[in-house]
């Protein structure tokens, strides 16, 4: 205990002093970096005093954190030396890569959103202040991993720590990566595309009173390659952790991710593909434009990026032979067809409110909008209806392999059906009451309605899929029933119609065909007699 205590002071003393190191970094670079264009056109250069102030901060700070930091340093590698367990413990695995993650979280997402997509709309931006933060941060993050890597960590908790690190932070880059892709790719792609005249046109369109971002396009692509080189790197360093069932959870998860996306520009497509058909007028700005109500290719290139990219990991799982190639393709069929069905009974739950809306309208009957968006839902998701056909043949075929997919897809749509069946059934009655009561809760008549489609929704699914599940006996082997164990009598190798009577037996067991037990057995068996203990 009274060693893990000093171990927990060298590393919480170590990792404070190289912040402290990375604060007077930054301190200077926020003073030097004002001489440079990164300033904006509004910062002026600063003082010979901020300039001597700052100097002489950093070189206090290097100063003490050198000394000290070093002392500390040598202590921790003394420390290592002595004992064989330290460059392994969980101690130096929780500082080196929770300080580490922070870090990555930190500098990554200020350097991509502060400083190079500011550049990116304009280069009048002053982005000294994220720059003098983010580099530090990232300069300590290059040390940590650096130290890290001197020793691999093999203990329970010290491999939980560096895997929180890994799988956390890929996780959270591939949120910030959708950020940034929103962000970036639409007005990179309209840049290329029509150029800064399209660009323009399109601005103007809104009426901004003239005003249109001049994007940099190298500064665009510089946002979308400096998050996805950090997302892809995090995939490189866990693409051999013998982690199998965390690994493969979250891989799965994430192709998830980008098969939800490239449904959501499908049906941003399938919209703007429909929308004359109801006499909705579409312009240039509907699709490219500063604000795009049917942008498809954003959602869609990324949805595809995603897939693309989990499924060259999932790829590198099946050769080192974690999972099969079949079993992935069956869940990742399994997963599209949860998700397109969750499109589909949304667009059907929305016509259902459409209708109702139309023979009840208060105060006014659906507009055309809604009937697009519906019907929109509705075609994106139909490809669930094949997905889900092929995976019961493949259960009928072979249910050793897609058993589990199946089931999981029956289950996953039984499990929404229900949701929406109690969840809207609760809705509308609760309405319908506060209004019988004379205390309607507002609009109340739309609520009723919203809970009476989705209670309508949520009844055919599980009634469909209920039966569909006891009928493919998907439960089976779900709930194990125990059974009784049946007592062991000794077994008699003379043949039954030999062994009939008492003189029978006794006539084996002198001819030493059975023994003393078997006897015993045989005659208790016959006579019905008690069977005495046996002292």
């Amino acid at each position: 205990m009274a060693h893990n205590l000093y171990r927990f002071y060298l590393y919480a003393v170590f990792i404070a002093l190289l912040i402290f190191a990375a604060v007077g970094l930054g301190q200077l670079l926020n003073t030097v970096l004002l001489f440079t264009p990164l300033r904006g056109s509004y910062a002026s250069a600063p003082a010979q005093a901020e300039v001597v102030q700052s100097v002489v901060f950093v070189c206090v700070s290097w100063l003490i954190a050198g000394l000290l930091g070093g002392l500390h340093y040598w202590l921790i590698r003394r420390d290592m030396h002595n004992d064989s367990a330290a460059g392994t413990s969980a101690i130096r695995s929780f500082f080196l890569n929770i300080t580490e993650a922070i870090g990555v979280l930190a500098g990554v997402p200020v350097m991509g959103f502060f400083v190079i997509s500011s550049l990116a709309i304009s280069s009048n931006a002053n982005v000294v202040g994220a720059a003098s933060f983010a580099i530090p941060t990232l300069a300590l993050v290059v040390v940590l991993e650096l130290e890290r890597r001197r020793s691999r960590a093999t203990s329970g908790v010290a491999v939980a720590f560096q895997r929180l690190h890994f799988y956390g932070v890929q996780t959270i880059l591939l949120f910030l990566l959708t950020g940034a892709w929103f962000a970036s790719f639409r007005p990179l792609v309209d840049s290329l595309l029509f150029s800064r005249k399209g660009t323009l046109e399109s601005c103007l369109e809104f009426g901004q009173g003239g005003f249109c971002p001049d994007y940099n396009l190298a500064a665009l692509s510089g946002v979308l390659l400096w998050f996805a080189a950090f997302w892809i790197g995090y995939g490189l360093i866990v693409r051999r952790d013998d982690a199998r069932l965390l690994r493969l959870i979250l891989h799965i998860a994430s192709l998830a991710y980008g098969i939800g996306y490239i449904l959501a520009g499908l049906y941003d497509g399938i919209e703007l593909a429909l929308a004359p058909l109801f006499k909705e007028s579409v312009a240039f700005r509907d699709v490219l434009g500063l604000s795009p109500r049917y942008d498809f290719v954003t959602p869609l290139a990324l949805g595809l990026s995603v897939v693309v990219v989990y499924r060259f990991w999932l790829n590198v799982a099946v050769k080192q032979r974690i999972i099969e190639r079949v079993v992935l393709r069956l869940i990742a069929y399994a997963l599209a067809g949860v998700l397109s069905a969750a499109l589909f009974w949304w667009g059907i739950g929305s016509m259902l409110y459409n209708a109702l809306h139309t023979l009840m309208p208060v105060p006014a009957g659906p507009e055309a909008q809604a009937w697009l968006s519906s019907i929109a839902f509705v075609i994106a998701g139909l490809g669930y209806i094949p997905l889900g056909f092929y995976l019961y043949r493949r259960n009928a075929l072979d249910s050793s392999v897609a058993a589990g997919p199946r089931r999981s897809f029956v289950l996953a749509l039984l499990g929404g059906g229900i949701l929406a069946f109690a969840i809207g059934g609760a809705t509308a009655l609760y309405a319908w009451a506060t209004a019988i009561f004379g205390s309607p809760i507002t609009n109340w008549q739309q609520v009723a309605q919203t809970g009476l489609a989705a209670f309508i929704v949520g009844a055919i699914l599980v009634g469909g899929y209920l039966w569909v599940a006891l009928r493919e006996r998907l439960f089976s082997g779900l709930i194990k029933r125990t059974t009784p164990t049946a007592i062991a009598t000794p077994a008699i190798q003379q043949a039954p119609e030999l062994l009939a009577t008492v003189e029978a037996v006794l006539n084996a067991l002198l001819a030493s065909k059975i023994t003393r037990d078997e006897a015993a057995a045989r005659i208790h068996a016959l006579t019905g007699a008690p069977v005495e203990a046996r002292r």
